[in-house]
């Protein structure tokens, strides 16, 4: 990728506005591209927004500032036109690009016209090792490709093996849990699907039995905390347990963990933070959420505690409702209506098609700002999402788009039943021209 004209236009810029998008991808691009730029002197401003929109580009913002270049970031390709055609522009994103000749106060950078696959935190740190070394940035291009799982996937391997090979990140082989640092052992193996056991309790007594010392001055340790003895045990453990309930391959039970060796503790573990990330950009507290990648902790865990609470209520409502949705023998239809935050839909799609439901597909719903918002999970890689919901959306008077295997839009408000029916009927179509 060639990225000498946008140096040329910062190197030249003194003002410069950063739109950037609300998950976890687009915030540590925000975060990589405001120091990169601070660094070099520039005057920045950052700006986070869920979607471009007629509405966005006319605000102050763009306006009253006089910037003298906005630099989109994690998204702006699939929107050219609707960006102003008075400003210097530069489009750093990795999504697919709207057709159509680009205008001449545009320059775009984008992995996808090169066939190749990089997150879009990982293309800003591309850039801002080009403005400077910045190895320090590296963190978040590791976090954002985490937060669009994409980590071992194309262009963004390779600054995974750069970020190992250079001291930043250690990768160390480990039970597939959630929160290896930060979070007590028995939760983690309970929130897992590594043990056939119903609660903590039974969780905590089964570490009894293997001799784990998992109790350190009052506080139950975390799986890093457990000395390399006690690890041995504990998967040794697990897998005859897995093989005395007869579940399939039982000593699948590890994968990798990364280790961020120069953040704070609470952020080391780079899948925890990429989740930490996405759950400030769903109660939209952007500034918040910047602060904390600027290692102001304060706030993490008031935030962490109202989105677990918002999480939990809304997957008690699914769970609930879950035989009155719509489905089929491979799609799950989560209509949420007005139940469930339109910036939430996206999560609890991602954890049912994991944990909650034997169904390939789930797609959700939810009411939002100026129509419907949908997001669908796959577990079915041979079935290309992007492609099925840009299609359905389009048909229907609405948008879509994203990725293979996870990928959304935005619809009017009562198609929702016409959608519905004819993402049945593409995707039926799509497997049967599979067999």
């Amino acid at each position: 990728m060639d990225f000498s004209k946008a140096i040329e236009k910062v190197r030249e810029s003194d003002k410069i506005l950063i739109v950037s998008h609300y998950d976890c991808d687009g915030l540590c691009s925000a975060k990589i591209l405001s120091t990169a730029l601070k660094k070099e002197g520039k005057e920045v401003k950052v700006k986070i927004v869920k979607e471009i929109s007629e509405d966005l580009v006319v605000e102050d913002d763009y306006e009253k500032d006089n910037f003298d270049l906005i630099i989109f970031s994690d998204l702006g390709s699939g929107s050219l036109s609707l960006l102003p055609k008075n400003k210097n522009i530069l489009i750093l994103d990795h999504h697919i690009p709207e057709g159509g000749k680009i205008p001449e106060n545009i320059i775009q950078i984008n992995p996808y016209l090169e066939d190749k696959e990089l997150c879009g935190a990982g293309l800003c740190y591309l850039f801002a090792s080009k403005l400077d070394k910045n190895q320090e940035l590296m963190d978040y291009a590791i976090v954002g490709a985490i937060g669009d799982h994409q980590l071992e996937i194309g262009e963004n391997k390779k600054l995974l093996e750069e970020a190992e090979k250079i001291g930043r990140l250690k990768i160390e082989k480990g039970l597939e849990l959630f929160g290896h640092l930060n979070r007590p052992i028995h939760n983690s193996l309970n929130n897992s699907k590594l043990l056939p056991l119903k609660d903590c309790s039974e969780i905590v007594q089964f570490l009894s039995d293997l001799e784990i010392n998992f109790n350190h001055n009052g506080k139950i340790k975390s799986y890093y905390e457990l000395s390399k003895d006690e690890k041995e045990r504990l998967s040794l453990g697990i897998i005859k347990e897995r093989i005395r309930n007869n579940l399939d391959q039982p000593e699948n039970i590890f994968s990798d963990i990364y280790i961020l060796k120069d953040q704070p503790r609470e952020l080391m573990d780079a899948l925890e933070f990429s989740t930490i990330l996405n759950a400030f950009g769903r109660l939209e507290k952007f500034d918040e959420a910047l602060e904390v990648m600027n290692g102001n902790l304060e706030k993490l865990y008031k935030v962490m505690a109202e989105y677990r609470r918002k999480l939990a209520t809304y997957l008690s409502w699914t769970s609930e409702n879950i035989t009155n949705f719509p489905q089929t023998e491979n799609i799950l239809f989560i209509n949420a209506k007005e139940k469930i935050d339109e910036n939430m839909i996206g999560t609890i799609t991602s954890i049912l098609i994991n944990t909650g439901t034997n169904k390939k597909i789930v797609v959700g719903l939810a009411s939002a700002e100026g129509g419907i918002k949908i997001s669908t999970r796959s577990k079915l890689p041979e079935i290309d999402l992007n492609e099925i919901v840009n299609k359905i959306c389009e048909k229907v008077g609405g948008t879509g788009g994203g990725h293979k295997q996870a990928a959304g839009g935005k619809i009017e408000r009562g198609k929702e039943e016409e959608f519905i029916k004819l993402f049945t009927k593409e995707l039926n179509q799509d497997l049967l021209n599979l067999n």
